[in-house]
């Protein structure tokens, strides 16, 4: 798995977003998302963390994140763009 850079870590989380229609936040250092059930926060610095249903990763690394958050949309039976 090649290392995503910080501006390809935005955009999939802006796609996420949408994917859940929720608003992202996102400027230089931070970018994330949160609903009522689940929250994603990616840092520039490499470390993000999120938090839904039973899964609970803190200052893991950005990619690794995003790779198991977008396995709970699946799960949860959200389509995600390939």
């Amino acid at each position: 798995m090649t290392s995503l850079t910080w501006s390809e870590l935005r955009i999939r989380v802006a796609r996420l977003g949408a994917a859940l229609e929720v608003v992202v936040r996102s400027d230089p250092e931070v970018c994330g998302l949160s609903g009522t059930d689940f929250r994603l926060s990616l840092h520039h610095g490499g470390q993000g963390d999120c938090s839904v249903g039973a899964l609970h990763l803190i200052d893991c690394p950005n990619e690794l994140v995003l790779m198991e958050f977008e396995r709970w949309m699946r799960g949860a039976g959200h389509t995600l763009e390939a």
